[in-house]
């Protein structure tokens, strides 16, 4: 699961790279050699696009993702071993609506393709849904299993 994690993170950075590379040369052609490159622009907002939703499926993997605490720090750690659990299920379930829902979508624009580049199909864009929810599934299981252990563990 290491090289796993390391290979995203690695994604992740080769992702913004790209970004950046690419919004630096729509702006050397635009401003500096008055020549318009439009599929920098295309290409960009697709990186970004992948960027935005790996970096969210990395954010549950680190447990950054923006929450609201206030009931669970007021009610203290009971709150954590009871109710932790069932909103995790929850969350899992949320996510993998959200994983099935995405495979339609993505399945309903794969035959088009981005205006200036051709042979780039939309359903890229639209892959990077699936993607991030299969990976929030995959981070939000680890979760539940080791609460499984837990619970098990205290039975015996």
């Amino acid at each position: 699961m290491q090289a796993f994690n390391r290979s995203l993170d690695l994604i992740a950075a080769l992702l913004l790279a790209a970004a950046l590379i690419l919004v630096n040369v729509q702006i050397v052609c635009r401003f500096v050699l008055s020549i318009s490159v439009p599929w920098t622009e295309e290409v960009s907002r697709l990186v970004f696009i992948w960027l935005a939703f790996l970096g969210a499926a990395l954010g549950a993997r680190e447990g950054s993702l923006i929450v609201i605490d206030t009931l669970p720090e007021f009610v203290g750690q009971r709150w954590n071993t009871i109710m932790g659990p069932i909103v995790r299920l929850v969350s899992l379930a949320v996510i993998l609506f959200l994983f099935i829902g995405s495979i339609p979508l993505v399945n309903s624009v794969w035959p088009t393709t981005l205006a200036t580049v051709d042979w780039i199909s939309n359903g890229w864009a639209y892959l990077a849904f699936t993607a991030s929810f299969g990976l929030m599934a995959l981070y939000a299981v680890t979760p539940l299993l080791r609460d499984f252990a837990r619970l098990v563990a205290r039975r015996h």
